[in-house]
């Protein structure tokens, strides 16, 4: 800015004293043609300028640690209105490792029919976000600018490389929940439940005897034991090397449940030591718990769950627990 307006000064005052020492037409017209030039750029621009809009958007919106992605920036000017430049800064930040870097961009040319694009940095897992500040659109001449409001930020998921893995084995009666107190015992093995009728109940599943004595139906239905479902854990903090080898573990164990139709859910805590808690059943909630995962803060070091026995909780009640670590293995305990 500062060494195009030097150049327009030094311009205006070669031309001014062309003019002082020949005195004819065209040291008159060099000079009135220095000092027309940048209020006529300023009109011809200032249309655009004040309709000049930047989006900010990834390509693709996922995609696999190490994976090619690009940042968009779209530039929205009215046709045939000339934008000669347009300067801001971009901020790229990782949510999960809070690794940060900043640059200066700048879009030159009329009128942008394609986004300018940039690699987006994929090295580690996280979701990556961009956003634009200190955004300004100049005249032709690049002597005046105005300030754009800022694009709405760009996000995108960098997603972990699963580890493939076989799905645990739970072993038989692990975590039950234990008989109702409303369960009566017909015979071995034969627990049920006791409640009031219901339209559409067979009539064979009435307790007829008590029935008669409550003076209403009571239907008696079979008490299953119920296994909780199988809860994997993992401690979320460590270097974003160690967070990559983690949440490589966390979603393979977590897919190859998946893939056996096997409903879970995942616990972690979270950088301010409180549960996150998230059932994984169909690929929606997967997707959902994975962008839960890479959103939040994540320091090299952390609350641990070991610590937090409260939090160690499934969606109803104590479960079967698999803690997920960053090297081979992994503990596993009801």
């Amino acid at each position: 800015m500062w060494l195009r307006r030097l150049a327009w000064a030094a311009a205006l005052t070669a031309a001014l004293l062309f003019q002082i020492t020949n005195e004819n037409y065209l040291g008159r017209f060099l000079l009135a043609l220095c000092v027309a030039l940048p209020p006529l750029s300023l009109a011809l621009s200032l249309p655009g300028m004040l309709r000049c809009r930047l989006s900010l958007s990834a390509v693709p919106a996922a995609t696999a640690r190490g994976g090619g992605a690009e940042w968009a920036v779209d530039t929205s000017v009215p046709p045939a209105l000339p934008i000669a430049r347009i300067t801001l800064r971009l901020t790229e930040e990782n949510l999960l490792t809070g690794q940060r870097q900043r640059g200066r961009f700048e879009l030159t040319g009329v009128a942008r029919r394609h986004p300018a694009r940039t690699n987006a940095p994929t090295e580690h897992c996280g979701l990556l976000e961009l956003r634009a500040d200190k955004l300004r659109v100049w005249d032709c001449l690049g002597l005046f600018s105005l300030r754009l409001p800022p694009p709405a930020p760009a996000r995108l998921l960098c997603l972990p490389l699963p580890v493939q893995a076989d799905p645990p084995r739970i072993p038989e009666g692990a975590g039950q929940r234990p008989t109702p107190r409303n369960a009566a015992r017909r015979g071995p093995g034969e627990d049920y439940d006791l409640r009031e009728y219901r339209p559409g109940d067979p009539l064979r599943s009435v307790h007829w005897k008590l029935s008669s004595k409550w003076d209403q139906l009571i239907v008696k239905e079979r008490a299953e034991a119920v296994t909780p479902l199988p809860l994997l854990t993992l401690d979320r903090f460590g270097t974003p090397g160690e967070l990559d080898a983690l949440l490589d573990r966390a979603a393979g164990m977590s897919r190859a449940l998946l893939d056996a139709q096997q409903p879970h859910a995942l616990l972690w805590l979270d950088g301010a030591g409180e549960p996150q808690l998230h059932p994984v059943a169909d690929e929606g909630e997967f997707h959902r718990m994975l962008t839960a995962l890479l959103s939040g803060p994540a320091g090299e070091r952390g609350p641990a769950l070991d610590g937090c026995p409260a939090g160690l909780q499934g969606l109803d009640g104590p479960a079967f627990r698999i803690h997920i670590n960053a090297g081979e293995g992994g503990d596993s305990h009801a």
